[in-house]
Parts: C-alpha cells; structure tokens; sequence
C-alpha cells in the first residue's frame, strides 16, 4: 500500500503541487493525499468561501484511510482567530475521527518544543494579511518583534518567487531584531531548503511552516524520524 507508514490528508486552500518542499522532507513510506478549495486570491470572500467548506473537503481523506489531517494554509487562522481556529480544528477532527491540525497551529507547537518566546515572522503575504497572522501568533502567546512580506496577492505568485526569498526577507528581519528567539517562515513558498542555512547564520532556531506540518504529523502518529539537514526542528 503506498503510504505503508503513514498517509497524510493535505487539504490546501489552493492547489498542492510538485515539485515542492515535501518532497524535500518526507520521509520514505510516506504518501501525501491532497485535495483543494480553489481559493485563487488572498481575499476576505475567498477565504470565508473555503472555510465554509471545510468539512465537506475532510471526507475524502476518511475514505482514503488517512492517519492525519493537515489543513494547510491561513486560511482558517487568520479570519477565524487562533482560540476560534481552535475549536474548529476540534470540532472537525471529531467528526471526521481523525487528528486534524492547521499548518499555523503546526508553527504553533513546533515554537513552543523549541521553547521560543519571541520570534519574528517572514511571508509572501500582503500587509493586511501579515496583520492577522501577527495577531494570531501572538494570541497563541508568543512576542511578534517583527513581521515582514513580499505583497503576494495570489496564491499561485508564491510559487512564482525565486527559491532564496524566504531566506532574504527572514533574514533580514533577523538583522533587524538579533535578540529574537527563533525565525518563522510562514507560507506556500519554498522555505524547507533554507532553514538549515538560516540557522547557522543567526544561530537561532528557523521553523518553515512546511516542517512544522511534518513535525506535527510525526508527533502525532508517535515515529520517531529524524531528518537531516533542513533544520533542529526536525533533526
């Protein structure tokens, strides 16, 4: 069966595609089962659309007998709020019998086992939405020193952006902020190859959101696999 260790339900806003980071980190045994919402614009009326049909886009993985649910994206956390997403998140899992956590809420936990308290937070994303997903962190509990984005109006723009972007804005938002804890990367965009780079250079710790949906998966499910070279996360 593919997949023998795990599979992994990946319900994107948009679209999944590949060539991408996981195909960086995912360990061997492992299947990504993707499906989408169509969400082509980073707008208030697209994401509320794809948060209405959440639910309706989880059965596929039941009947694709998944072991974890990854709800990738903002979507839900930055129109929703970090206590409201989490109630949703719980609500589904329930009802589709199956663990189910959001890529931000993935960040969420993999900054609390590095131990992080401050962290500044680099995007593709537009100042509107970088405001919502500053709020959201720090509702979570962490101390935002910094959030910075390349103004991405589209989805499919991220993808568009040249594989050093995330390690340029992250990295100078580090040089703005020294003392920080920990650097987040937030985002569609390629992160992964990065994080290790990243890393030496600031000598804090770097967690893509990418990783940290992995890192969620494998603590979840119990395996313990470590994965060299994108980072202390997941090493």
């Amino acid at each position: 069966m593919s997949g023998w260790k795990a599979r992994i339900g990946y319900l994107s806003p948009s679209v999944f595609e590949t060539p991408s980071d996981w195909d960086l980190i995912l360990p061997k045994g492992f299947t990504i089962v993707s499906s989408g919402l169509n969400v082509q614009a980073h707008t208030t009326e697209e994401f509320n659309r794809a948060i209405e049909a959440l639910e309706a886009g989880l059965s596929i993985f039941t009947a694709e007998e998944c072991d974890a649910i990854l709800l990738a994206g903002i979507t839900l956390g930055t129109q929703r709020g970090y206590q409201a997403e989490q109630g949703v998140v719980g609500q589904l899992s329930q009802r589709v019998g199956l663990p189910v956590s959001t890529a931000m809420n993935a960040g969420v936990e993999a900054l609390r086992h590095l131990r992080t308290k401050t962290i500044v937070i680099a995007t593709a994303y537009m100042e509107k939405i970088n405001q919502a997903v500053k709020r959201y962190y720090e509702d979570a509990g962490f101390q935002v020193l910094g959030i910075a984005g390349l103004e991405v109006k589209k989805p499919v723009d991220q993808v568009k952006l040249p594989d050093y972007a995330s390690y340029k804005v992250a990295k100078g938002l580090f040089q703005q902020h020294p003392a920080v804890d920990a650097i987040l990367i937030q985002g569609r965009w390629r992160s992964v190859a990065w994080v290790e780079e990243l890393e030496r250079d600031s000598d804090r710790s770097v967690v893509s959101s990418t990783a940290a949906s992995l890192w969620w998966v494998l603590r979840t499910l119990r395996m313990q696999i470590p994965i060299e070279g994108y980072g202390r996360l997941l090493r």
